[in-house]
Parts: C-alpha cells; structure tokens; sequence
C-alpha cells in the first residue's frame, strides 16, 4: 500500500511540474494567448475587426456629402464593423455638414470615430463633434464652427443681425444635440460654434460617486457656485480663433443677466446671455424656414442645473475661454476636456486602437472627384462662356459642326454637378434649348428681333441660372442661403456672358485670320474666283452688304435656310427668304439681315435674263 501510495505522489508531483513549465512557455512566447489579452483590454463598445476610414479631405459641399454617404453605405454593406472619419478641411457649407451628422447619427453601425488629421475647422469641427469618439494627431486643430455666408459682395461672419439668427440655430441644435448623445461638455460645444462664450472650468469637490465631474460653467453659474468671489479673468486656457486680447467682460454680455433655469431636460441651455435671443428658435418657437431641424434637441440633457445649494461644493480649476472668438483647440486640449479618446498618427495605430484585423480605406471615386471640380463656379463660369461662345459660332456660321459639339459638351458638363445629386431637372434643360430654338427662329426663320428672340434669351438665360442654383442644392429661396445662392448664380451668369460677350467680338474681329477657323469655314470650289466672304468678316461690313441688294447670283450651297450664294466671284454667307434652295438655283439679294444677305428665287423670266 505505501509503495502504490508513493507511486501516486510522485505522479502527481510530475503533473505538477508539466502545469507549471507549459505556464511557463505561454507566458514567454508570444501566441493567441498574448492576443487575447491584448483584445481584452479594448472597450467592447469600440473593438472592430473589419474597419472602414472614411476620408474627408477637402472642403465640404453637396458632392462631399453624397461621396461620404455612398461610402458609408459601401462599408456597411462590406461589413464593417467599426467607422472612421479621417478629417482633413477647412470647413464647408452648413447643408452638407448637417446631412453628414444626420447621416453619421442615423448609421446601423454605431462605432464611429472621428480622426481629426490634423485639422477639422467649422464643418469639420461639427462632424467630428457627431461621431461617438474622436482621436486625433499630434498637431491636431478642431473648432472655429462660427457661420459664415460668403457672397459675391464679401463675407459675412454670423455675429449679429438676421444672419446669426437663421443660420446659427441649426448648427448650435446640432453641436448640443451632439453633446448630449456623445457626452461632450454642453457648453464648450457652443463656444465652438459661436462667440462671447466666456467660461471657467469647474471640478467637483469630494464626490458621493468615483471621479470628481468637471465642468464648463458660465459667469452667471461661477457667482451661483462661488458667492461673493469675483470671477478670476487673464489669459484664457483655450483662445478663440479671432481674439483680441479681451480681458474682462465680454462685449454685449451683462453679469447681471442670467440664463433662465431651463423647465425641461431637453430644454436649449445657453452657455451665455447673449445667446439668449436664439432660444425661442432652438425651443421650436420659429418658423421650420428660419430655424430647421430643431427636433435635434429632443435629446435629454444631463447637465446640472447648478443653484446656491451647490456653493461649497465645487473647486475653480482655471479660467477656460473669454469668449472673444469662436474657439479652437488642440490636441492636448481635446484630451483635458475630455473630447479626445486617443493619439492616432497612422494606419497601425488606428489598427491597434480597435484590435482590428482589417482596416480599409475608402476614398473618392475619380467621377466624384471631376463632378467635384466641375462643381466649382468657376469652373461651371467659364463652361457656361464656352456654351455661349461656340453657340455664337455655330449661329453665324451654320454647318461647322464642331462648336455645336463643343457647346453640347460645355452644357452637359455645366448640368452634370446637379444631376449626379438629383438636384436639377429637366425643365432647366428644357428651358436652355428651348431658348435656343426660340433665337434660331428669331435668326433664320422671322426677320427682326421680337418676342421669339427676347421669350429666347429669357428661357436661356433663366435655365443657365437655375442649372447652376442648382448644384448648390438650396431648397429655400427666402432663406439667406438661398437667396446667397440666387445671387451668386445670377453673378456668375452674367459674368459668364459678359466673357462670352468678349470672345465674340475677338472672333468677329479675327475668325477669319485664325488658321484653326480657318479649317473649319465652310467653302465651295468655284471655276471662277476663291474670294469668299464670310458671315463674320460681313459683320464688320454691313454697309457693303447693303449694296449686293438687287444684284442676282447663284446659290453655291444648300440653303437651308442658311449658306453660301455666288455673286459677281465672290462667295456671301446668306439665308433664304422663304423655303429651301437647292445648290446652283439663281437667286436674287432682297436685304440683309444679321449681317447676312437674304436672298429669293428668280422666277423663270428673270433666269433666262440672268
């Protein structure tokens, strides 16, 4: 029994030992093991292994807006787990930013994370703003969200008048909206997106609960919290991008003046007096065209509504912002505030950051990235001169063919930006050739310059308007961004036709010189003479076309109703006074119109005179 008993131990003992080396070796080597712990110490909520980055590098308009939705939808449908917005611009138009939020918030997938790098200014602050965590890169720059309406007269920064109260509301019901579902500081957000914002930061003293809570407090709050203590002021510890220096009290605010104490949870609380005059427009109090989107607010708020109970209670930790600008801040500051999650600098590091296995990046895809130029108003100016100008050419020299092209390419890539994002129809089309049409019966079909000329230049003119408002997608024409875009539109129209206007004349001036034209002009071999007039050298010569009136000649071309007629040698551009002419039919000159001639069959008396 005692030698079966220490055969046993000894057994045992061996089992023993093997546990603790095999311990041992999964200690030291890296495997599964080491991987498993790694996962672990990632947040659920975050862990992805299949994650999409979405860039955003460029400034935001509609293009931006349809390119990251449809990207979003790629990843998803790919899917992936996790979205990244890697941010890199200067801001963008309102309606597109806000589209990116509502899309960014509506998303199946709810881990999304903005990367700001390095920068993420306006638009890009507010996106950033809508995603669950932000990470960022060393030189990281996030804020200055202030509106701004840029016209053809100048800039306009939303800081007072109708401008501020009907563009400010939606993006501040978006960045509080924002702070309320992703946990960022209530206040601090709206000092982003507008000025006078002046705030202390405040920390809590002996928690009942974990950690102290910190918090941006107002002036009004800071004497509730700190009774008979004036509010210290210097050098604030997050500066506003357009600061002046101020110290003291803000321009337009009033230390005796307090926001009222908010009746609901969802109530908007204005980090400052002079916020105050927007709030019956983010309480829904306005007409949806001056404040949309105000349901956004429906989200509960968990600030505290501070009181004099809460004196004693809470420690000054530093005097934040004086309000004097819209504020920016950087890395360092987005980590203290508690905006930012972590420093990401590359690709691998976003990997780890997740404990994800894939990371893919999507970027524009080339037809989004040329609508995106052509988009441009400059661009879409000077193809709309180009329209006009080789529309000009074909007119008053019919049949050449190539500038009826070069017009239909022009036009097409002028519509394309509002087609891609369904935001024109076919009525600015319609109106554009049936503008056309309208001066082409004016030209060769009704002598003078009536209503088919001037109900012409009318359509055309108010489709060209309308085709470029409508690559800038307003819905509203009161609004200001409406009517901004009106304007702009009307501008750029007109300057489009006044440089279109220019090449006229240099092609009046010159065509016939340019041996690129040259090419192109229409010509008839004769056995008599090459000289040939053409339409456009006949411009500069009306008084001598006067004087072929009467004179008979032969058709050299089909005129139908326009071509070239033979007269004493010489080759006229002209147009027939009534029906077809066929090629070699006499003819006589009865007037000249547009500077061509216009011309009548003989009847048969007169042919055999002639």
């Amino acid at each position: 029994m005692m030698k079966s008993a220490q055969r046993i131990e000894r057994v045992r003992v061996l089992i023993g030992f093997l546990q603790c080396v095999l311990l041992t070796a999964l200690a030291l080597l890296p495997g599964p093991a080491m991987a498993q712990d790694s996962a672990l110490a990632i947040p659920a909520f975050r862990q992805a292994d299949r994650v999409a980055v979405i860039t955003i590098h460029e400034p935001i308009d509609r293009i931006t807006a349809y390119s990251v939705k449809r990207r979003m939808d790629l990843a998803i449908e790919g899917g992936a787990q996790a979205l990244v917005f890697d941010i890199n611009t200067p801001g963008g138009e309102v309606p597109a930013v806000l589209e990116i939020c509502s899309a960014i918030k509506a998303s199946s997938v709810p881990n999304t994370v903005a990367w700001v790098n390095p920068q993420a200014y306006s638009g890009g602050a507010i996106i950033a703003l809508a995603c669950r965590e932000i990470v960022m890169a060393d030189e990281a720059k996030m804020g200055d969200a202030l509106p701004i309406q840029i016209s053809p007269t100048g800039v306009d920064v939303a800081t007072q008048g109708e401008l501020r109260k009907k563009q400010v509301p939606p993006v501040l019901a978006e960045v509080v909206d924002s702070a309320r579902t992703r946990g960022w500081d209530e206040f601090i957000v709206q000092a982003i997106v507008i000025d006078k914002v002046e705030l202390w930061w405040v920390e809590e003293i002996a928690p009942e609960t974990g950690q102290p809570r910190r918090l941006a407090v107002n002036e009004s709050e800071f004497r509730l919290l700190f009774p008979g203590q004036e509010p210290p002021r210097g050098p604030p510890a997050i500066v506003g991008a357009s600061t002046e220096g101020i110290s003291g009290l803000v321009p337009g605010s009033d230390p005796d003046t307090a926001p009222p104490v908010p009746e609901s949870d969802t109530e908007f609380r204005p980090a400052t007096p002079a916020l105050q005059d927007l709030s019956p427009a983010l309480s829904g109090e306005t007409s949806a065209a001056s404040a949309p989107d105000l349901d956004m607010l429906a989200a509960v708020s968990e600030r505290p509504v501070l009181t004099a109970a809460d004196s004693g209670k809470w420690r000054i930790v530093r005097y934040l912002t004086n309000g004097s600008g819209p504020i920016v801040m950087s890395k360092q500051e987005l980590l203290d505030y508690g905006f930012g999650a972590r420093a990401i600098n590359s690709d691998e590091e976003l990997r780890a950051f997740f404990g994800a296995t894939e990371v893919v990046r999507i970027k524009p895809t080339i037809s989004e990235r040329i609508v995106k130029v052509l988009s441009n108003m400059w661009v879409r100016m000077l193809l709309i001169a180009i329209f006009l100008l080789a529309l000009f050419i074909e007119m008053v020299s019919p049949g050449l063919v190539v500038p009826s092209g070069v017009a239909a390419v022009a036009l097409i890539l002028v519509m394309a930006p509002a087609w891609m994002l369904g935001l024109a129809g076919w009525w600015e089309m319609i109106a554009i050739f049936s503008g056309i049409a309208l001066i082409l019966i004016e030209i060769f079909v009704i002598p003078g310059f009536g209503v088919f000329g001037v109900s012409g230049l009318v359509l055309l003119f108010g489709g060209l308007v309308m085709a470029f408002v409508g690559a800038s997608g307003s819905v509203f024409p009161s609004t200001p961004a409406g009517q901004a875009d009106l304007t702009r539109s009307l501008v750029m129209v007109l300057l489009a036709m006044a440089t279109a206007g220019g090449g006229m004349f240099a092609v009046v001036k010159y065509f016939d010189t340019l041996p690129v034209f040259k090419k192109l002009v229409l010509t008839a071999t004769t056995d008599t003479d090459d000289s040939e007039i053409g339409l456009v050298e006949a411009m500069g010569g009306g008084d001598e076309l006067g004087m072929l009136v009467g004179m008979t000649g032969r058709s050299s071309t089909p005129l139908r109703p326009s071509g070239k007629v033979e007269i004493e040698s010489a080759l006229y551009d002209a147009k027939s006074a009534l029906g077809f002419i066929e090629p070699g039919t006499p003819v006589r000159v009865v007037g000249v119109q547009n500077w061509q001639i216009v011309v009548e069959v003989l009847d048969g008396e007169e042919r055999e005179e002639a």
